[in-house]
């Protein structure tokens, strides 16, 4: 149906631009330009403007496997190690819902836009499993209307729910890769225990930017200062005085194997795997980040400029790399965009 829309939409003259991953979409289009060849600093260039499969003749595209993919590569099929059952379910506009759900397996649950599925698995299975529900507050919103269920059997089976969508990990600059995985903690740990830092009485608290005595006072450590428009949107210009870094000059006097605070944030993802592979709680956290695609990514990459892909795949990156305990129902509210 969206095709048959934007196929209307060109019939009647219109000029139709789409951003998009789905090949379906894609392979109808008339015009393609493909960006890469990679994400971040490894992207940024046009591979190729121009009709139909071109992209198909372009050998550094990404996007050429997927034009013409051949035959998927048969899985072996899992075996479910037990279920979790729920009957008679109401919310929002399910009504007296039965549905079964395998552990132990990846299940998908489909239909399309407003049937209900995210009402089924991110609010009533999410309940029934009982495990405290590890997510962002605004991801909390949907778990918060309760379900009405009649009977659940086999929940008993699950220690710990999981939910995850693309939500923005953070609305302002003072959020980041760093911040969010927990690696920051680790690293700031580090500085504190150098030899000039333990001379000035620095702790770790020193090199956070939220808090007052390390950071840079005239951005309050943010890097950016906030611009007001009239009647538009506020906007960020970095700050005069510390010009981006968030720090001030004594704080950015401390240097761990060469490089200050600020500059550690500077480091993309895969750098900084081989810069701090001295400290483990890092490094692990970091290899973590690079397994899932993620690394191109800027430590100190504000939240603001991270896509709603790269959004969900630090959320993933923070629950993969903590100890397993327990059997985890994980809840993805449509994972696929940009995670290929």
């Amino acid at each position: 149906p969206l095709i048959e829309v934007l196929d209307a939409l060109k019939a009647e003259g219109n000029s139709v631009f789409v951003v998009e991953h789905n090949m379906d979409v894609v392979s109808r289009a008339q015009w393609i330009v493909d960006v890469g060849p990679g994400a971040g600093s490894n992207g940024g260039q046009v591979l190729y403007s121009g009709e139909d499969a071109g992209p198909s003749e372009i050998e550094a595209s990404v996007t050429r496997r997927f034009l013409d993919p051949g035959p998927a590569p048969r899985r072996e099929q899992r075996e479910p190690g037990g279920w979790v059952r729920l009957r008679g379910v109401e919310l929002h506009n399910l009504a007296g819902v039965d549905a079964a759900f395998p552990l132990g397996v990846f299940c998908s649950v489909t239909g399309v836009s407003g049937s209900g599925k995210s009402s089924l698995v991110c609010g009533a299975l999410a309940q029934a499993a009982g495990g405290p529900v590890v997510a962002e507050p605004e991801e909390l919103e949907m778990a918060a209307e309760r379900a009405v269920i009649a009977e659940v059997t086999g929940a008993q089976q699950l220690s710990r729910v999981v939910l995850m969508d693309q939500k923005p990990i953070g609305r302002t600059p003072r959020s980041n890769v760093a911040t969010y995985t927990g690696l920051f903690d680790a690293v700031r740990k580090a500085f504190a225990e150098l030899p000039l830092s333990r001379e000035r009485g620095y702790n770790a608290g020193r090199f956070s930017f939220n808090v007052a005595g390390g950071r840079c006072e005239t951005c309050q450590g943010e890097g950016y200062l906030e611009i007001e428009l009239l009647f538009l949107p506020g906007t960020y210009g970095p700050c005069p005085e510390c010009h981006g870094a968030r720090y001030n000059e004594q704080t950015l006097e401390v240097e761990y194997r060469g490089k200050n605070i600020a500059q550690v944030l500077q480091l993309d993802v895969s750098e900084a795997e081989e810069f701090l592979s001295g400290i483990p709680a890092a490094a692990r956290a970091l290899a973590t980040l690079r397994e899932v695609g993620l690394g191109y990514l800027r430590l100190g990459q504000p939240a603001t400029e991270l896509s709603g892909g790269e959004a969900q795949r630090i959320k993933l990156a923070s629950e993969l790399q903590r100890a397993r305990r327990g059997h985890t129902l994980y809840l993805l509210d449509e994972p696929t965009t940009g995670l290929h």
